[in-house]
């Protein structure tokens, strides 16, 4: 079969790519029931999960690392007492419990109730108050400019609609506060099983995002990235990343193979 020789290739190109690429049809209620059904599977699956992960995280409570963490995280998100917190996806409280401690306002919210469940029993009757919710980051209830930091550390991935959860937090957060944000590294052993999504069915409810896509969509929304870093420890199940130890001098491999890699951005 030839082609019309009057025919410039990159119009056969174009007619191609048409044929085998159909443009694709956004239906809004389809939107609508893809989200409602992505918030179920990852309330589910956080949900039965909770037990398991706030025991781990209890046990490591104490360890050096998560006292540099907490240190860490304090100072770069300049708190002090009486700043205004959200700690977004809050798990059961294994940050916002230390940071109230310290004299933080702090708000936690969580999609999973049973992690809800978990932190306001560890802080039932006893100071420090947080307010705990139930609830998803794109429909935050608070006022502009509510908050003065924002903690989302390893709970972007799970949310429906990264752009419009970013848009949310620049919301409520105040003019010249900061969010930090984690999320693991592409060979992280926590993505281990990010093979899943190229499967049909086979999504668990993460969009397996990268430290470099993200970065990349805060800037375009406006934000500055003000610094980074990663860890290379094992993860909350103790599967160890096999680079930890590892000299690793290009940000862009730090970031594909860190178990996690934090972002702050203003």
């Amino acid at each position: 079969m030839t082609r019309d020789d009057n025919v410039s290739p990159t119009t056969h190109l174009a007619t191609d790519r048409k044929r085998l690429s159909p443009p694709v049809e956004i239906d809004p209620r389809r939107l609508a029931t893809d989200r409602a059904q992505w918030l179920a599977r990852s309330q589910a699956a956080w949900d039965a999960r909770a037990m398991r992960w706030h025991a781990k995280a209890e046990a490591l409570a104490g360890s050096d690392d998560r006292i540099e963490d907490l240190e860490r995280i304090w100072r770069a998100l300049a708190l002090g007492p009486g700043a205004r917190l959200l700690d977004a996806g809050c798990g059961s409280g294994q940050f916002a419990i230390p940071f109230a401690r310290r004299g933080a306002i702090v708000t936690g919210i969580d999609l999973s109730p049973e992690m809800i469940r978990l932190a306001s029993e560890r802080t039932l009757g006893t100071a420090p108050s947080i307010a705990w919710r139930v609830g998803d980051l794109e429909h935050l209830p608070d006022g502009d400019a509510t908050y003065d930091a924002i903690l989302a550390r390893m709970v972007l991935p799970f949310v429906p609609d990264l752009r419009a959860t970013l848009e949310a937090f620049r919301r409520v957060l105040r003019p010249g506060g900061r969010l930090l944000a984690s999320v693991p590294g592409a060979l992280s052993p926590i993505y281990r099983d990010s093979w899943q999504r190229h499967l049909p069915g086979g999504d668990p409810g993460n969009s397996y995002l990268l430290p470099w896509e993200l970065e990349a969509l805060l800037t375009r929304l406006g934000w500055t990235i003000r610094d980074g870093w990663g860890e290379w420890g094992a993860d909350l199940y103790a599967t160890a990343n096999a680079l930890a130890g590892t000299p690793l001098e290009l940000v862009a491999v730090q970031q594909a193979t860190a178990t996690t890699w934090t972002t702050l951005a203003g």
